[in-house]
């Protein structure tokens, strides 16, 4: 009887080259992987090769996510072979505002086991050195690019905090920096408290919590085209 391979959700750092904040075990079982779904393939090979993988990358069998759903249905056919195949995203941990749920849900619809292993996640990061509320918080994904519906969905975040405590996250596209922080501190009340964690596990990491108010009087040029997540809370 032929046992089935595993999936298994592999966390990449979020600032290229820091394998240090991978655990020995993902690695430990990347190396043992030899096939993988993966968000871009050429970042996944350089991730791979930073790892030190016994492999060449030429030997690997690397398939990109995509809107193919039947080549990635065959591709996914070698796990009822036993083979164990790797899901790897650009950064973070697969799935986590990163590709790779499709892939998790087809493999619990299959009867394959899912193993996640522990590493770096910005959004939980940047909870966690935020100083707001961790028992009860919500991600957003990307807010709206369009003036008019980010003032809409600012307020409706910042009534949220009020109401319920609850921290709100979310995400921009570094070019767009100035955009959500402008809008930020024209929309919310000078006293609601921001926290923008900037540059995450990054020599100049920077994450700093205050009012509005005092975010009116700091430099916002500082976070041109660096990646950054955005909290609310209280």
């Amino acid at each position: 009887m032929i046992h089935k391979g595993r999936i298994f959700l592999f966390p990449c750092p979020i600032f290229e080259g820091k394998t240090e904040s991978l655990s020995a075990e993902s690695i430990k079982w990347l190396h043992e992987t030899t096939t993988f779904v993966v968000e871009k393939a050429k970042t996944a090979r350089h991730f791979i090769k930073s790892t030190h993988h016994p492999l060449p990358i030429a030997q690997l069998q690397i398939l990109e996510i995509s809107d193919d759903k039947k080549e990635l249905d065959t591709f996914l056919q070698a796990l009822h072979n036993g083979i164990n195949i790797g899901v790897i995203s650009d950064a973070g941990c697969p799935g986590v505002a990163d590709p790779g749920a499709e892939v998790v849900a087809w493999a619990h619809k299959h009867a394959i086991k899912v193993v996640p292993f522990v590493g770096p996640s910005s959004i939980l990061l940047a909870l966690m050195a935020s100083g707001f509320n961790g028992q009860n918080f919500a991600f957003n994904g990307y807010l709206s690019n369009k003036k008019p519906e980010l003032i809409t969905q600012l307020k409706a975040l910042e009534q949220k905090v009020q109401k319920t405590g609850q921290t709100q996250i979310f995400m921009e596209t570094p070019y767009r920096n100035a955009f959500i922080i402008e809008t930020c501190l024209d929309t919310l009340n000078d006293q609601t408290r921001l926290c923008i964690a900037c540059d995450i596990n990054a020599p100049d990491e920077d994450i700093r919590q205050m009012r509005v108010v005092e975010w009116k009087k700091a430099i916002i040029g500082e976070y041109h085209k660096r990646p950054c997540i955005y909290l609310i809370g209280k």
